[in-house]
């Protein structure tokens, strides 16, 4: 078990870095890792005081990790706003072709 949580908390040092720019790919990996990690604690109940050190240690990163996270689920938002904004506008203009149109530019 101290084996995972140390691979929990290197994972969460990485990610927890503002240098560091990973795609939500490495969130949704570190969010199965740490369920993985509740559910062994869970089955095991008692903890080492040495694992219990570590998990104080991983809940420091907690905070930052969450921040980045919500930051790429409001850039995912933006993006879908953005498209459904585009299929609107598509859908109410129909699908024109250029020799659809009424005005030509002359190409000056």
């Amino acid at each position: 078990m101290e084996e995972l949580i140390i691979e929990v908390l290197a994972e969460s040092l990485r990610l927890a870095d503002p240098e560091q720019d990973p795609g939500y790919e490495a969130y949704v990996a570190l969010t199965d890792l740490r369920q993985t990690l509740v559910d062994e604690v869970k089955c095991r109940g008692a903890l080492t005081d040495n694992e219990k050190l570590l998990l104080k240690e991983l809940a420091k990163y907690d905070n930052a990790v969450f921040s980045r996270m919500l930051a790429l689920k409001e850039e995912a938002e933006i993006g879908m706003q953005r498209m459904n904004v585009t299929k609107k506008q598509i859908n109410a203009y129909g699908h024109m072709n250029l020799g659809e149109s009424i005005m030509f530019d002359k190409g000056v």
